[in-house]
């Protein structure tokens, strides 16, 4: 299904769609027929798109469907930030296995980031990488745990030193005031999400892999020897299905619609205001992002825009006006652009796990998910496709080790956990606002 007011198949009014290479912005065939192949994928975003890139490569023969087209959804909408590793420290990841998992889960995280940049590196995708993720702390304590975290991060398990900003430091970093400190990774910050996922999806197709858009699926049947992937017009038999929709496969598996929770978020772009250069805002051209529970996150494009997301919704539902929805959380971090022009405003759907991290298992013998990126899946959904490509091609280690991710089911069932959880981030939220 369109969005109300989008023709079919058509990107989201974003800054990204609007600034998508003309020779990335295709539309697939759909689905006319019956098919077969060795492994069909549903939902043709990073971790999706991913999946088909590395089986194409490995001589697979691969059928991606998806109910839009390539980037429709969340990965063509989001904030773009790069954030390495999980949204858990590696202590607790210790704490509820042992040290060796936490170091595991360490390299696994410093993995996710080469394979986004081998890709990127690889085939000259023009997705805007830029260096610099900063974490801004608005309050005393906040600071002193994400300084404490760090000092474990580096001293137990040996990562890579966190620059620490003091007060006057973070206000010229950011270009507004409002916090008390920030943590700056040298090794995260941001890329054009859209021409990623649809130029990886390019490279994929270079390989074989066979897209359809605008092909939802119905239904996935599960047999002994095969799996039948049912879509409106006409069904692909396959060895093994993949399901990568992420906040957009309700129904298609009780298992994981019991786990991955699809909640919104909303994003806007100023007209050009020199953000990311010097004497504007984010003058290292930065991604930013602050220590609230409902996290705000802002960066510059390339243009010299703010792109700055806040506000969520637990439910798919959009507000009738998305900028001003998002307008507020703008002005709270930047008083001074509380009456900026918006030029572009926008919202997707996105999914999350109870512990916010993601589900990457088999669901049955000739079932995988990856979903539930809570957040973080610029940098682990593509690295999920390649796992659970390795996987198919027989190499399990990595996937047996997410597959220990605790994901357990929402509390109150399917018709009781989006209240329940409403609740308890609107506890949250109010938190943020009383400081």
């Amino acid at each position: 299904m369109s969005e109300p007011g989008l023709p079919e198949g058509a990107h989201t009014s974003s800054w990204y769609a609007a600034s998508l290479p003309e020779a990335l912005n295709k539309i697939r065939p759909s689905l006319n027929g019956d098919d077969s192949c060795e492994v069909c994928i549903v939902g043709a975003g990073f971790a999706g798109v991913s999946a088909a890139y590395h089986l194409a490569r490995a001589g697979r023969r691969v059928i991606v469907l998806d109910a839009q087209r390539v980037g429709w959804g969340a990965s063509g909408r989001n904030g773009g930030q790069l954030h390495p590793g999980f949204r858990h420290e590696l202590s607790w990841f210790a704490e509820r296995f042992d040290d060796n998992v936490a170091f595991q889960v360490k390299t696994l995280g410093e993995d996710a980031l080469a394979h986004l940049d081998g890709l990127i590196e690889t085939h000259a995708i023009p997705c805007d990488r830029t260096h610099g993720l900063i974490t801004a702390c608005r309050t005393s304590a906040d600071l002193d745990d994400e300084l404490a975290s760090a000092a474990v991060a580096q001293e137990r398990f040996g990562c890579t030193p966190i620059e620490a900003l003091d007060q006057s430091a973070t206000e010229h970093a950011l270009g507004t005031g409002g916090h008390v400190g920030a943590l700056r990774d040298r090794a995260g910050g941001h890329i054009h999400p859209l021409t990623f996922v649809t130029a990886l999806a390019k490279e994929a197709e270079a390989s074989g892999a066979v897209f359809h858009d605008r092909s939802e699926v119905l239904r996935v049947d599960a047999h002994d020897a095969y799996v039948e992937v049912i879509a409106p017009n006409g069904n692909v038999r396959a060895d093994h299905v993949v399901l990568t929709g992420n906040g957009y496969m309700r129904g298609l598996h009780r298992e994981m619609d019991a786990r991955v929770l699809p909640i919104t978020n909303f994003i806007v772009a100023t007209e050009p205001i020199g953000a990311g250069r010097p004497g504007g805002v984010l003058p290292n051209n930065d991604a930013a992002s602050d220590t609230r529970f409902v996290v705000r996150y802002w960066r510059a494009t390339p243009d010299g825009r703010l792109l700055f997301g806040g506000g969520e919704k637990f439910s798919t539902s959009f507000p009738a006006d998305i900028e001003a929805f998002v307008r507020p959380y703008l002005a709270e971090v930047y008083p001074a652009l509380q009456d900026i022009e918006i030029e572009h405003a926008w919202g997707g759907t996105l999914a999350i796990t109870q512990k916010r991290l993601p589900l990457i298992r088999k669901l049955a013998p000739r079932i995988t998910v990856a979903a539930g990126f809570s957040g973080q899946g610029v940098i682990n959904a593509p690295f999920a496709g390649k796992i659970v490509a390795d996987a198919l091609i027989q190499d399990h280690a990595v996937l047996d080790l997410v597959s220990r991710f605790p994901c357990p089911a929402f509390p109150g069932g399917k018709a009781l956990r989006g209240p329940v959880l409403f609740l308890a981030m609107s506890y949250f939220a109010l938190k943020d606002r009383i400081g």
